[in-house]
């Protein structure tokens, strides 16, 4: 009976898991195609957010699903997503949607399907991760016991719960077929192993010439008109095509306190410091109500600081007071502070204050969140009915402008805002959007008001550019004819030396890099590192035409890799690099298989 107990216990986070984070990363099962009954019903086709080579999904199944991960990250983070955050989460269940039709889709092209006998393999001998860690089946250490769980397995009360696991393998096991297809070519050779070991272990010293392009002068007038023809024409498709870019006009109902909202505040902090006048602890104040992070479950205490340490305004007022002094509130970009000062000393010259403080914000309260909104909708409204600049002249409603922007979700002054900018490139001009809520500004009603065709750069506005980059290529053509020559003149390795000595040419020596590290002075550039580890001990290089000049390479030291420590490690760094392996194929691989569908996102419908 005890096990009984624990796994209905287990129940609702087994069923979560499976309907939740099984369904976000691989499925999203019965969301899948079809109508809902309503729509079955009445005959009436359901608005289609999302199609997949033909199979749809409605805005029904869409939104309850979405919902459902929204409510999900709620009881995970107690909070909201909000922000960026809730970009993220937009983007991920979009992508799992797909990503289940496509493969929901394959697995039926290929005819891939479950036996009984296979989910009996699974169930008895190979049983899903979350059974393997579910604590109904665990023994006093904590270990899963499959003692226990074969005797859950024989429990006829427990039917319920198996009948829920083969449901998860039914749905889930075609998804592991393909997967395992995908990546059952993949496969490390020892070869390919130990040489990425050495890549990333073995250790080079070198000293090196640098012949720098910038000690050439080389005029912007010697590059002709037909070189800069002859650029622009080689590198018009890949350097200079202007893709296609939007403008629009947006009313932006700020989201900021009112002065209500600060006299609320202001009043508290009064109270506060009559409390504190009054002998109440300052400590147990702050931790009580400051709102500041880092300080207010330490009573407020931000220990010792210098003047430079803290905002001005607070520094100010810390610094001006007297020793068990309390001031405020002192308003700052951070909130209004009570600060108490709890001693002073001067330190390596520099004066410091130790001081507590209790930090109210000020934000807008619930009040003023939903007036803003209400005008916000209201002007919505009008914009909808009578046109967006009538609506405008009709409220007086102050207006802004847009530069062109692109599709990547970047919107000038209003920053990231993905789906914003999808909506914008899927309507046309002149419509009045919905009301749209960007976090730490306030409410966006706008309207898209020029389209900007994609286009090649004009010629005369490059042109100063392209003139740039072939002086740069010819200064560094000079570089690399004084390489040259100066390789030309050294005969055995002591030349390189003492060549260098004779015309003041500076040699430079590195610490031990790996072939694909970082060298300090040098970056990560492939040429340099690459020649360096193909040399003898001693043996200068020839020219090296690095990302940022000419090089001469000569080896001093090379520390051979520890083939004992690599021994050692060799299984488990077989199966790292297999892993990546695996994961970077099957990436390509679905990759490819979405690339070829034919897919057509309609969220710009239904979703700010």
């Amino acid at each position: 009976m005890a096990l009984m107990g624990k796994m209905r216990e287990n129940m609702t986070g087994i069923l979560l898991f499976l309907l939740v984070m099984f369904v976000l990363s691989m499925t999203v099962g019965g969301l899948v195609g079809g109508a809902d009954i309503t729509s079955l019903l009445s005959g009436k086709k359901p608005d289609t957010v999302v199609s997949v080579n033909g199979e749809q999904i409605s805005y029904e199944y869409y939104t309850q699903f979405r919902q459902q991960q929204i409510e999900n990250y709620r009881q995970q983070n107690k909070k909201e997503p909000s922000g960026y955050e809730l970009q993220q989460m937009e983007e991920q269940i979009y992508e799992s949607i797909v990503r289940d039709i496509l493969i929901k889709q394959l697995t039926q092209k290929m005819n891939i399907g479950v036996t009984s006998n296979e989910i009996k393999y699974h169930i008895f001998n190979n049983p899903p991760q979350f059974i393997l860690t579910n604590p109904s089946f665990a023994d006093s250490t904590g270990n899963f016991s499959y003692q226990i769980y074969e005797a859950a397995l024989g429990d006829e009360r427990n039917a319920r719960y198996w009948d829920m696991v083969q449901n998860y393998l039914v749905e889930s096991l075609p998804f592991q077929k393909i997967h395992q297809e995908v990546i059952s070519s993949v496969f490390v050779t020892d070869d390919e192993l130990k040489q990425d070991y050495i890549k990333r272990n073995q250790k080079a010293k070198i000293k090196y010439l640098f012949f720098d392009p910038n000690k050439h002068e080389f005029a912007d007038s010697l590059i002709t008109k037909s070189q800069v023809e002859k650029y622009y024409k080689e590198n018009k498709e890949e350097n200079y095509k202007d893709e296609e870019k939007r403008r629009i006009q947006y009313a932006l109902f700020e989201l900021k306190p009112s002065a209500s909202d600060t006299n609320e505040i202001t009043d508290f902090a009064a109270t506060l410091l009559d409390s504190i006048n009054n002998g109440v602890d300052f400590a147990s104040l702050a931790e009580t109500y400051s709102e500041d992070p880092g300080s207010g479950s330490k009573g407020g205490d931000l220990g010792f600081f210098t003047r430079e340490t803290m905002v001005k305004p607070f520094s100010d007022a810390a610094f001006s007071a007297n020793i068990g002094e309390v001031v405020g509130p002192v308003l700052s970009q951070h909130g209004f502070h009570i600060i108490k000062v709890e001693d002073k000393k001067t330190e390596d010259d520099k004066e410091k204050v130790k001081a507590r403080h209790i930090l109210l914000k000020v934000e807008s309260s619930r009040k003023t969140v939903e007036t803003v909104r209400d005008d916000a909708n209201y002007f919505a409204e009008i914009a909808s009915e009578e046109g967006f600049n009538q609506a405008v002249i009709n409220e007086k409603i102050k207006v802004d402008t847009t530069n062109f922007f692109a599709q990547g979700g970047f919107i000038p002054v209003l920053g990231l805002q993905k789906r914003m900018v999808e909506t914008i490139f899927n309507v046309k001009p002149g419509k009045a959007s919905r009301v749209t809520f960007i976090e730490d500004k306030g409410y966006v009603i706008y309207e898209l008001i020029e389209i900007q065709k994609e286009r090649f750069k004009l010629l005369a506005d490059v042109e100063s550019g392209i003139r740039s980059t072939l002086r740069r290529e010819e200064q560094k053509e000079l570089a690399g004819k004084d390489c040259r020559a100066f390789r030309e003149r050294i005969q055995n390795f002591e030349d390189f030396e003492t060549l260098a000595g004779q015309d003041s040419l500076e040699i430079k020596e590195t610490e031990f890099f790996a072939m694909t590290g970082y060298v300090a002075g040098i970056g990560r550039d492939a040429n340099f590192s690459g020649t360096a580890f193909g040399l003898a001990l001693d043996e200068v290089s020839g020219p090296v035409k690095g990302t940022r000049g000419y090089y001469l390479i000569k080896l001093i030291e090379k520390q051979d890799f520890d083939l004992t420590s690599f021994t050692a490690q060799k299984e488990n760094l077989k199966r790292t690099m297999l892993e990546q392996k695996q994961r970077t194929a099957y990436t390509n691989w679905y990759n490819n298989l979405k690339e070829n569908a034919n897919i057509k996102d309609y969220r710009y419908k239904f979703f700010n």
